[in-house]
């Protein structure tokens, strides 16, 4: 698993560095670009296997009387546009045809999509990897201060995670504190294949903090590594 969460941490910052590029690369073109009124004069029908959108054709005059026909770059359905709608140009003084569509869609839709995945990626990556720091701290203070104690073992439960097709599970167990006799019901750490053939024992042993016996760890060193 922390191969897997470095790697989501590593792609999301990847998408949020791309999606800064696409950020500066607009801002730099808007900052140089030269304004003009441009009109749809079609809306141009795309398929996907997704199902199809409408594109806008427009056209608009340069600086030096040139009639330039555009595509805009996203689409939608039902249409954003209409024919005859007038709407704002952006382009380079020395490259009408690489104007563009001044619209929050055509300027931010795909930042703000390869930002949000990447946020995503990474928040998933930075969570678990902090989890996993969180929880080794935990355990090793538990080898050092915990307290041993013999839970009685309940079985085998689905561990709610599937990576690469192989599914987790986690050993379960009960223990009864002998101060405030308030029962505990323990969990292990998850486990890449089924444990319960090599569980042959009655009890498991769990070092449990004996002041918050929310904070444990059930010892599941007698399995075998998983390969």
């Amino acid at each position: 698993m922390k191969v897997f969460s470095i790697l989501f941490l590593i792609i999301g910052l990847g998408l949020l560095a791309g999606a800064g590029m696409l950020w500066r690369d607009h801002a730099n073109f808007a900052a140089h670009a030269m304004r003009a009124d441009g009109v749809v004069t079609d809306l141009i029908y795309r398929s996907s296997s997704k199902g199809g959108s409408y594109v806008p054709a427009v056209q608009f005059s340069a600086s030096d009387g040139r009639i330039v026909h555009i595509t805009g770059s996203t689409g939608s359905n039902p249409a954003a546009y209409s024919r005859g709608e007038h709407v704002t140009i952006l382009y380079p003084p020395n490259n009408p045809e690489g104007a563009r569509i001044d619209s929050f869609s055509e300027n931010w839709l795909g930042t703000l999509i390869l930002g949000g995945i990447g946020l995503v990626f990474a928040l998933i990556g930075a969570g678990t990897i902090a989890g996993g720091l969180r929880t080794r701290n935990a355990n090793r203070w538990l080898a050092t201060n915990g307290m041993r104690v013999q839970a009685r073992y309940e079985g085998v439960e689905s561990g709610n995670m599937q990576v690469n097709g192989r599914d987790s599970y986690r050993l379960k167990c009960q223990w009864q504190h002998p101060v405030s006799q308030a029962i505990y019901l323990f969990h292990s750490a998850r486990i890449w294949y089924d444990p319960a053939p090599f569980v042959k024992r009655d009890t498991l042993d769990v070092l449990v903090d004996m002041d918050n016996p929310k904070r444990y760890e059930v010892d599941i060193s007698f399995l075998p590594k998983a390969g």
